[in-house]
């Protein structure tokens, strides 16, 4: 029985551990044992069409042969359909490819291939000179590319001795793709709690993912800082314009209602500084100042010692930057007032400069619009934001930046001062 480890050209026998070889020995073994799969594939082939002209499966009790070899075999009922199918196909018209895969050659998925493209020939233009010229031209190929590009290379001949039937043969696959793309289709979250995020991993339909792509490319822009430059990664941007885009969808209220309430993100605070997410996520004070700049006028208090007794609390001062005063700050700052900033104001919330929830008050002169990322910026706390004594907003770098730690504007400003 032939090796399906090594050669015997680099004088090593069945069973010599792969440690032992020198790089060059390695490869040819591989080599050697890639080839040897594919005699094998071969053979097994062979015994299948020998076993189903001998219509052995009517003997063994099996509706047919594929049915037979899923169970000799055990496999699933469709490979072992599509493999009866090819060994009846290599048998009677692929003669050259039945011997290119018994030399070890070529692999089953290429003869799956150039068995695909020969029986496509539509039957008016099928003479045997013309598959055996398709059948050649595929092998050929077949010795340089693997069977997804032979695949493009047979859909190519398709376009060139049946135009029509390539189309209908494209058509087909979309169709496929699509039908296996919707069936296959996932969105799943999990919150890791040994580093605090979420992981998302997906499968989208085409569609799904034009969509969500023709969202999100606008929003993940770079935007660009004092220097010009976005210092984040594509990968991060796409992150913060997934965060705006839900952000948006909430505060509009186009997502449907939960238990009869607006959807929303909800933060919990305990008398004893707990603060948590109604998921259980605890979050940080920094962030908790950052998400009050635009929270909801209520938010809800849980005694620990009573935890029964949760209380509903209100704000008699205006909290939320809206109606005239939202527009004071739009007309004031243009967009995000960050320094080479251009979102518009459409785009920004509106951030307390001193935070509401340590006394800041909702007026014009402790307000001002950034954009989501700038926004998380300032929170931060390396960059710092105030109003002039002119009364337009400017930035103070940090130390890393500027030592000097001069006040910054946004360009369009520039003739306002």
């Amino acid at each position: 029985m032939e090796s399906t480890t090594c050669s015997n050209t680099i004088d090593t026998a069945d069973g010599v551990s792969a440690w032992s070889m020198t790089d060059d020995q390695l490869a040819t073994a591989l080599l050697d044992n890639q080839a040897a799969l594919h005699r094998h594939e071969a053979r097994r082939l062979e015994l299948i069409r020998e076993a189903d002209s001998r219509n052995l499966a009517v003997s063994a009790g099996a509706a047919n042969t594929a049915q037979w070899v899923a169970g000799v075999l055990r496999v699933p009922s469709a490979e072992a359909g599509a493999m009866v199918k090819l060994a009846s196909h290599l048998d009677a018209e692929l003669p050259a490819t039945a011997r290119a895969l018994a030399e070890g050659e070529i692999s089953v998925p290429h003869a799956r291939v150039i068995s695909r493209v020969v029986t496509m020939l539509p039957p008016q233009i099928s003479t045997p000179e013309l598959r055996s010229e398709v059948e050649a031209t595929l092998l050929e190929s077949a010795a340089t590319f693997d069977p997804k590009v032979l695949s493009k290379v047979g859909n190519h001949l398709l376009e060139v001795v049946a135009p029509d039937l390539a189309d209908q043969v494209l058509e087909l696959k979309l169709k496929q793709e699509e039908a296996s793309a919707e069936r296959d289709r996932f969105l799943r979250m999990s919150f890791d709690e040994s580093s605090g995020t979420w992981r998302v991993t997906a499968r989208l339909p085409k569609v799904v993912g034009e969509r969500l792509k023709l969202v999100l490319d606008p929003l993940a822009a770079p935007q660009p800082g004092p220097d010009g430059r976005d210092t984040r990664f594509p990968e991060q941007r796409n992150v913060d314009a997934l965060d705006e885009a839900c952000r948006r969808l909430l505060a509009e209220r186009l997502v449907p209602s939960h238990g009869g309430n607006p959807t929303q993100l909800v933060v919990t605070l305990t008398n004893t500084g707990g603060r948590t997410l109604h998921t259980g996520i605890e979050l940080s004070r920094k962030l908790v100042d950052q998400l009050m700049c635009e929270a909801d006028l209520n938010y809800l208090v849980k005694p620990e010692d009573q935890p029964g007794r949760v209380t509903l609390l209100t704000d008699t001062q205006q909290r939320l930057f809206q109606g005239k005063l939202r527009r004071l700050l739009e007309l004031r700052d243009g967009g995000c007032a960050f320094p080479g900033c251009d979102r518009p104001p459409g785009w920004c919330h509106a951030h307390h400069l001193t935070p509401w929830s340590q006394g800041g008050p909702t007026t014009r002169d402790n307000g001002v619009l950034l954009c989501g990322y700038h926004h998380r910026l300032i929170h931060q706390g390396a960059w710092q934001v105030r109003i002039a004594r002119d009364g337009l907003p400017e930035f103070l770098p940090p130390d890393w930046i500027d030592r000097q730690r001069r006040p910054l504007r946004n360009r369009r400003f520039a003739t306002a001062s």
